[in-house]
């Protein structure tokens, strides 16, 4: 089974001006026959020029990266490709607010290992305003944070950690076959069918937050899905203003974003070269000058963030997660395990050794889509 299908182009455009929608699902395969047998060949994720490689799998590229410019500012792009990675979103210790123990583990302020190590963690960023912003809504394992606002651009995560990205309140957003697990909102669409919303004007600053000292130029990072379905990451700790953010990522390829969080605190960037399955592991990749190391996500952050997994080597096999009922109010804890025909998971072991520049951990998943992924980061 693989992974990828881009819905036909004149299906993910909203009527109305509400933006674009777009999701990734299943991709076809190649198909030969003979009389007495069948085989099935799936295209490996490829490098592409332009871009380095982050990490990869038997599937092909996962993550890769590269410097986006826009007038005198460099901006961190980072790419999780829809065919090999999985994507997960994490409530904060303090922001989005939560009562004690309403917000499983899975989902909490630290990367959850027992369950996301097991498929291995190949990239970790920051997620969006807080709730006193008023930036858009939170929804997480059934547990609502704050209420879903219509007209927002919202980033939509399933079981299977599939991603969608459209405005809220539009009758084909998420596709009726998409039962996400996750909602994060952040203001009104950035990028609308690949190009810069009107409203992304640098006289409008105070429509997109609230920057330190009122002074619009300042470090941001934003969001978006490209014309493959895939996720692009773009961050800068340079000052820039709404329209330069937009501008990268029009350049990194996003046909439809939205702005997520900003100020010089926020911005963090992390991707390992190999999947990380314990703390402890190096995020090689990193947005220069952060203020802090993508390693905060181990143990435990103030703010919402996402984190990129590895999907199995075979394309028999997919990680995946419950899901959502409807008909339960209290919150339903996600944790992953393997789906395909012979597909099982065990109990990861990991051995690590961390140093300022190595890091070498092991897991073994058994099953018809075994994987086995060791190496330095």
């Amino acid at each position: 089974m693989t992974r990828v299908a881009l819905l036909p182009a004149a299906a993910l455009l909203l009527a109305a001006g509400l933006g674009s929608i777009f999701a990734f699902d299943n991709a076809a395969t190649t198909t030969t026959s003979t009389t007495s047998t069948t085989t099935t060949t799936v295209p490996r994720e490829r490098a592409q020029p332009g871009w380095a490689v982050a990490s990869s799998s038997a599937r092909g590229v996962m993550v890769d990266y590269k410097n986006e410019i826009v007038g005198p500012a460099a901006f961190r792009v980072l790419r999780l490709r829809a065919r090999t990675t999985l994507l997960r979103w994490h409530v904060g210790l303090i922001d989005p607010p939560a009562r004690s123990g309403e917000v499983p583990a899975d989902a909490g302020p630290a990367i959850f290992w027992p369950s996301e190590g097991l498929a291995g963690v190949v990239a970790v960023f920051n997620g969006a305003f807080k709730k006193t912003a008023s930036g858009g809504g939170a929804v997480v394992d059934g547990v609502v944070l704050e209420p879903l606002v219509v007209g927002d651009m919202t980033i939509a995560i399933n079981a299977r950690g599939h991603w969608s990205m459209g405005v809220w309140g539009s009758s084909t957003f998420p596709a009726k076959d998409f039962h996400a697990i996750a909602y994060r909102q952040n203001l009104r669409p950035l990028v609308q069918n690949s190009k810069l919303s009107a409203s992304a004007n640098p006289a409008n600053w105070a429509q997109w937050g609230s920057p330190l000292n009122h002074n619009p130029l300042t470090p941001r990072t934003g969001l978006g899905v490209d014309a493959n379905g895939n996720l692009v990451f773009v961050a800068t700790m340079s000052h820039v203003d709404i329209a330069q953010l937009g501008e990268a990522l029009v350049g990194a390829g996003a046909v439809t974003a939205m702005e997520l969080d900003m100020n010089p605190y926020w911005p963090i960037l992390g991707a390992s070269r190999t999947a990380l399955h314990a703390p402890g592991g190096v995020f090689a990749v990193q947005l220069p000058l952060s203020q802090h190391s993508p390693s905060i996500f181990e143990t435990g952050w103030l703010r919402d963030f996402f984190v990129a997994l590895a999907e199995p080597n075979s394309w028999s096999c997919d990680w995946t997660s419950p899901g959502v009922r409807s008909s339960i109010t209290a919150a339903q804890p996600q944790r992953l395990h393997l789906t395909g025909p012979g597909c099982h998971s065990t109990t990861a072991t990991t051995t690590t050794t961390s140093a300022a520049t190595t890091s070498t951990s092991s897991t073994t998943t058994t099953g018809s889509g075994a994987t086995t992924t060791t190496g330095a980061g």
